[in-house]
């Protein structure tokens, strides 16, 4: 079980949209000529901003499972999305302009998250991650789903919670070892160019990994 958390926790942590404004945050800040100090400041508000605000939407469905007592239809349901969602991956990789049923982060709260990302402030941090928490659960949560249905079916809820802290922990892997590897600006503007130039590419191997890991899931988890 351990192993399925750590790679799904992986596979879901992959977001664009995610490491996107995490690299705009640090570019700003060293356009703004912060000392590393608030570099590091405000790259812990949004990472744990994050992590929480995951952590408490995992709990949640946690609770709804255990209290609806479908753990083995969440299972399901979630390995379903994750195909699904693979599916949209791949096809906006292939027909980017087809706007149809797009993985994408609806535009207003693109706009928002924008807004205050430029503020490059710890509070904005913490307002930036809690949207992009929010907001990107729509676009991956299915491995989310998957993955609850799971811990439900077969550990107890404190195990679940355990293997929840664990799961996040890989969630936002990349983004300490991006703010560990962007030390000065050069770097960090080096790596948002670059993330730029692959996001399309990310979402053709995020998409085939998800249809992988839900069919996986489909048969032999569930």
């Amino acid at each position: 079980m351990l192993k399925l958390i750590i790679i799904n926790g992986l596979i879901d942590s992959f977001n664009p949209c995610a490491i996107g404004i995490f690299l705009i945050f640090i570019s700003t800040l060293f356009m703004l000529k912060k000392e590393k100090k608030s570099v590091f400041s405000v790259a812990v508000a949004y990472i744990t901003s994050i992590y929480v605000i995951y952590l408490l939407i995992g709990l949640g469905l946690i609770q709804a499972v255990t209290f609806l007592g479908i753990p083995r239809l969440m299972s399901y349901v979630g390995a379903i999305i994750v195909i699904f969602i693979g599916i949209l991956s791949v096809k906006d990789y292939l027909f980017p302009n087809l706007k149809f049923l797009n993985t994408k982060i609806p535009y207003t709260a693109r706009q928002l998250i924008l807004k205050w990302t430029y503020k490059a402030t710890i509070p904005a941090a913490v307002i930036v991650g809690i949207l992009v928490g929010i907001s990107e659960f729509p676009c991956t949560g299915g491995i989310y789903i998957a993955t609850i249905g799971l811990l439900s079916q077969k550990e107890t809820f404190l195990n679940g919670f355990f293997y929840l802290l664990i799961y996040n922990l890989m969630f936002v892997a990349p983004l300490i070892i991006i703010y560990l590897i962007t030390s000065n600006r050069t770097v960090a503007m080096k790596l948002m160019d670059w993330q730029e130039r692959e996001k399309n590419r990310m979402k053709l191997i995020i998409g085939v990994l998800m249809i992988i890991l839900g069919s996986v899931l489909l048969k032999w988890f569930v």
